[in-house]
């Protein structure tokens, strides 16, 4: 005579619950790379906002960055004679556009506010002003998002520095 093999209710119960955690630990692993990617994202657009400021300091000229909510893309540029600025790194312009970069695709610029404008500009000083050339009264919001995940760069007016929230 033959056996017949059988899954007992506690052996199928075990195999469901281990399934279930597996799957858990999975989606919360995507999450946390949603959030890497978008922290490097984050990362090279304060090091460009920086940067720009300190041009305009070095060149004691006006430069500017415009960001574009449409085409997920930035670009700055001298205020003077609109020339785009070269990227310390590649010597290119520095003309970022998220969706033509595979490591932050799918980045969103969801909003730009700095005074109702989208450029942030810099004085000789390195003085936050806004796309007409006004000094901030208050703080510049730049937010960035990546599958239900934002962060917000904020830009403080007189200093410029910094804050992620």
């Amino acid at each position: 005579m033959r056996k017949k093999k059988y899954f007992t209710i506690l052996e199928l119960i075990m195999v469901i619950t281990i399934i279930g955690i597996l799957i858990l630990l999975v989606t919360v692993r995507f999450n946390v790379f949603y959030s890497i990617k978008l922290q490097g994202a984050v990362k090279k657009l304060v090091q460009d906002i920086k940067y720009v400021q300190t041009v305009a300091i070095t060149t004691k000229d006006n430069y500017a960055l415009s960001f574009n909510t449409t085409e997920e893309s930035y670009q700055a540029y001298k205020v003077s004679d609109g020339s785009l600025l070269k990227d310390p790194y590649t010597h290119q312009p520095l003309n970022v556009n998220f969706n033509n970069i595979s490591q932050y695709q799918g980045i969103d610029i969801s909003s730009v506010d700095f005074e109702g404008t989208s450029i942030l500009q810099f004085n000789w000083r390195g003085t936050p002003l806004d796309g007409g050339g006004n000094i901030l009264r208050r703080e510049g919001r730049i937010v960035l998002s990546y599958q239900g995940i934002n962060f917000t760069i904020v830009v403080s007016p007189q200093t410029a520095s910094i804050i992620i929230q």
